[in-house]
């Protein structure tokens, strides 16, 4: 009979499916290499089945692997879960019937927020969600008023009321018409630009747009003067339309078309966090348990 593997070889056997790597993975775990792999032969000799294919260059999942990585994923999910729900009945914070507001920006709407509401409204059915859309600014000032209860946002410059806890970070990646030459490209520097037609995203009051948009012109890459645009939808439509190569948040993954190609480039390693805020002397009992689903399902993606 098969035992049942340890907490701690699951997350090791999920962090080097994540990672394809057992360096990066130890690392992530902060463990030595030598340990990492002997905890994955001790699950592989425990299944009775190789769940890698490792050579002295790559690492890759077998069909066996494939199979158990989602199942794994799920199985740390519940348990954290449930660890959590007892925590919330011991403090009295299970959510009931109350209506709770959620608040988010749209990049959230497209990939995390429909994770946490599904999470958390299959354990806390009773509970009534009013969810609406808002820019960042906007979001802020809903917090601030009570308007909203908790919100999906980037992080903001003023936390006296609200508090903040990150969730997720998002690289910067290259938006590229695809009739563009360097859309055949795979791997990119910032020079490949240079006399391509370039424009970036105005939205200095978020410090990684501007930290972009500096990096950029100091690579002596001329920006489009003529095409000024504010959100990243605005600036994915150009860039859709032809009308030159952009540089937005990896979320767009999700919503772009067959007419654009996104690429990393080498040198714009620069992030852009999003994460979920509230006021703490917000008296809603459903405010709590929804940051804490919210973490968990951003750390379990």
């Amino acid at each position: 009979m098969t035992e049942m593997p340890e907490l701690s070889s699951m997350k090791c056997f999920i962090a080097v499916a994540e990672e394809l790597h057992f360096g990066r993975a130890a690392k992530r775990l902060n463990m030595t290499q030598p340990t990492l792999s002997h905890r994955i032969r001790k699950l592989e000799d425990s299944f009775g089945v190789q769940l890698f294919i490792r050579s002295t260059r790559s690492v890759e999942l077998t069909p066996p692997g494939e199979t158990f990585l989602p199942l794994a994923r799920d199985m740390l999910v519940n348990l954290d879960e449930a660890v959590l729900l007892s925590k919330l009945a011991a403090g009295g914070m299970s959510p009931g019937g109350e209506h709770l507001k959620v608040g988010a920006i749209d990049p959230a709407a497209h990939r995390l927020l429909p994770l946490i509401l599904r999470r958390f409204r299959n354990r806390f059915p009773e509970t009534r969600l009013d969810v609406r859309i808002y820019d960042s600014s906007e979001l802020l000032r809903a917090l601030e008023r009570g308007d909203c209860h908790v919100g999906i946002m980037r992080p903001p410059s003023n936390v006296n009321l609200v508090r903040f806890r990150p969730l997720v970070a998002d690289r910067f990646m290259a938006v590229i018409p695809r009739q563009s030459p360097l859309a055949a490209r795979t791997s990119l520097r910032l020079s490949d630009f240079v006399g391509h037609k370039v424009f970036t995203l105005k939205r200095f009051e978020l410090s990684s747009f501007e930290e972009v948009h500096n990096q950029i012109t100091a690579a002596g890459i001329d920006t489009d003067i003529g095409v000024n645009v504010s959100n990243t939808t605005a600036a994915l439509a150009l860039a859709t339309a032809g009308l030159g190569i952009t540089f937005l948040p990896e979320w767009i993954e999700s919503v772009v078309s067959s007419a654009v190609v996104l690429r990393p480039v080498e040198e714009l390693t620069q992030e852009i966090s999003m994460g979920i805020g509230w006021r703490a002397d917000n008296p809603v009992p459903g405010i709590l348990p929804f940051v804490e689903y919210a973490d968990r399902v951003s750390r379990a993606r």
